[in-house]
């Protein structure tokens, strides 16, 4: 009986460890996992950066623009809007500022500026914008902004 119950013991040991081991590796990979998807998404943000750059650009030249022109523009804006909704689709949506007030947990201040007819911490314009994962409520990107700072 001795025997069997050290044999019990020895399995329940080994079964312990295996678990830990496993749970630990578990742990690593899903680490693993997040690191290499914030990348991608911060690389997709690089992209939209660029497309809206790109947007501004032909909004203020498009008076100019030719047919064959236009017909691009119109396909950039196409494009942009599909990245747009497939970070929808995955809960990532632009971080919007309704009381046009920087937050520290939504943004960093690039700049700051003097506006005597405005309080401190208004957003006088974003340079960056940021996006939110509304799913699990994780800021992926902070928005960097020009803020009001009155001496």
């Amino acid at each position: 009986m001795k025997k069997e119950k050290e044999f019990l013991r020895e399995k329940f040991i080994e079964f312990q460890l295996k678990i830990a081991e496993l749970t630990r590796a578990f742990h690593e990979q899903e680490a693993s996992f997040q690191a290499r998807e914030k990348e991608l998404y911060l690389n997709l943000f690089e992209i939209l950066d660029a497309f809206e750059n790109l947007n501004e650009t032909i909004e203020a030249k498009e008076d100019e623009f030719d047919k064959t022109t236009r017909r691009l523009a119109k396909n950039v804006h196409a494009i942009h809007r599909k990245l747009v909704r497939l970070l929808k689709a995955n809960h990532i949506v632009r971080i919007e500022f309704p009381d046009n007030n920087a937050r520290m947990d939504y943004c960093k201040i690039a700049d700051t500026r003097e506006a005597a007819d405005m309080e401190n911490e208004t957003i006088l314009s974003i340079v960056k914008n940021g996006y939110i994962d509304k799913q699990q409520d994780k800021v992926l990107r902070k928005a960097e902004v020009i803020t009001v700072l009155n001496s």
